[in-house]
């Protein structure tokens, strides 16, 4: 069985490879960014006949260059590695099959953190069934 913590936890250790701290599961950014920010929400588990589904966000936050400044070239790069570094992941965990693709991504703002971001809506799969 997976949980949604065990799914946090997944992501934060793919996650690792962008070189990128990583906001603990719980923690709310606030007030002005000043450095690079992975954060990651998991979202409640769906049931289903063979697959359980649950939705997971995973934002690659990085400061603005100045007021409304988008460092587009980063967010780019970012980007890019999200697409292939969350995408098409097969894996088991704790005996349980499970699979993960990303189900849309791109770039937005937060004006109150003074960053863009570029959100990936994961899809994650458990497979409901004993093989």
């Amino acid at each position: 069985m997976i949980t949604t913590t065990d799914i946090g936890n997944l992501l934060y250790r793919d996650c690792k490879v962008f070189g990128i701290d990583i906001v603990p599961d719980g923690e709310k950014l606030t007030g002005e960014l000043t450095s690079e920010r992975i954060a990651i929400h998991t979202k409640k588990q769906q049931p289903g006949t063979y697959w359980k589904k649950s939705f997971a966000e995973v934002n690659l936050c990085v400061p603005d260059l100045g007021e409304n400044s988008a460092n587009s070239i980063r967010l780019n790069e970012l980007e890019r590695q999200a697409q292939s570094i969350l995408d098409d992941i097969v894996g088991t965990y704790d005996g349980t099959r499970y699979r993960y693709s990303i189900d849309s991504i791109g770039t937005e703002a937060d004006t109150a953190l003074k960053c863009h971001f570029v959100n990936v809506r994961i899809l994650f799969e458990i497979l409901n069934v004993k093989l």
